[in-house]
């Protein structure tokens, strides 16, 4: 079991190694156009890159558990739709809008656990269905059209900046990050979640309540998807059951490039934070280089396929693996 361990433990140096990378490519990016470091430009990208790094954060414990969520894009969009049916529908209900998108969140993605939980369905699969579920309850409700005219006091709140440099977006992407990295550090839900992941089998031999804590990570899941649903009903000033959908792709390969284990049990939001922020780094600059947008999922589809060939190879022994700092004994 200790072998398996280190073997699949390779947070550390994917951690490490994407700091490198970030600075280098911002050094890069700096130098090779002095409008990268203009206050627009960078005020900008704050605002950009939190709506797929709520999504990201929300994966993450689903990953670590030895599970994913691929409903949390059809889940934010859900609770999207929710907040704006509310605010369009009369002063008094606008004030409860966004509690009702959390709560929205909060029941997909415990809905979810459930059915991993109990029905024994595997993540993958039930995540799937329950992605076209609340899609397809999102097109009932909003009858296909974006949902639009919301109150001006949302996105001017939403879509502020704090002394002009810091956008409200990245103070909750800020937030999430830290209050989702405090929960799997130093709480007994993450100390289960890990052990959980590593080893199943183990976990429930040692008494552990495996549908509780599946349910509740599911949950998290679907109120920090909720929560990235807010801020892209922001940004767009609307409602769609369509909106992000090249954002699965990007939320899985950040998780990949952090180094969370696809078998669970391992992951850090620190990683995930820098991996989210590598990739509006690099999205930054193919947009200088002038790629569409096509190419740039061409780009983050190969970049998928060629982290997760190198992570194969590492745990085989056949690359050398990176080293930072002193080994963990």
């Amino acid at each position: 079991m200790a072998g398996s361990a280190r073997r699949q433990d390779t947070t550390r140096p994917y951690v490490a190694s994407l700091a490198v990378l970030a600075v280098a490519i911002f050094a890069a990016l700096a130098l090779a156009s002095p409008h990268f470091l203009s206050r627009a430009n960078l005020v900008s990208m704050g605002s950009q890159f939190p709506e797929f790094g709520l999504l990201a954060l929300a994966v993450l414990p689903t990953m670590v558990s030895g599970g994913i969520d691929l409903s949390v894009v059809a889940t934010a969009n859900l609770a999207s739709i929710v907040a704006a049916v509310m605010m369009r529908a009369s002063p008094e209900l606008a004030v409860l809008a966004i509690p009702a998108a959390l709560l929205t969140g909060l029941l997909c993605g415990a809905f979810n656990g459930v059915l991993i939980a109990y029905l024994r369905l595997p993540p993958i699969l039930a995540t799937l269905g329950t992605l076209q579920l609340y899609g397809g309850l999102g097109i009932v409700i909003t009858r296909g059209p974006a949902i639009t005219g919301l109150p001006g006091w949302y996105g001017e709140t939403f879509n502020a900046s704090l002394g002009g440099l810091v956008p409200v977006p990245l103070i909750v992407f800020a937030l999430v990050a830290m209050a989702l990295g405090a929960l799997m550090r130093f709480t007994a839900t993450g100390v289960r979640l890990r052990l959980y992941g590593a080893n199943p089998l183990a976990a429930r031999f040692a008494g552990m309540r495996e549908p509780r804590l599946i349910i509740r990570i599911y949950a998290i899941a679907g109120l920090v998807a909720a929560l990235a649903g807010l801020v892209i009903l922001a940004r767009t000033n609307s409602a769609n059951a369509d909106y992000g959908g090249s954002y699965l792709l990007l939320v899985i390969l950040i998780n990949i490039l952090a180094g969370v284990s696809p078998f669970g049990g391992f992951g850090s939001t620190l990683g995930v934070v820098l991996a989210v922020i590598t990739l509006q780094l690099i999205s930054s600059g193919l947009n200088f280089l002038a790629f569409t947008a096509f190419a740039r999922d061409l780009f983050f589809g190969g970049l998928l396929v060629v982290v997760m060939s190198a992570r194969a190879l590492l745990e085989r022994g056949l690359l050398p693996r990176p080293r930072f700092g002193k080994p963990r004994p």
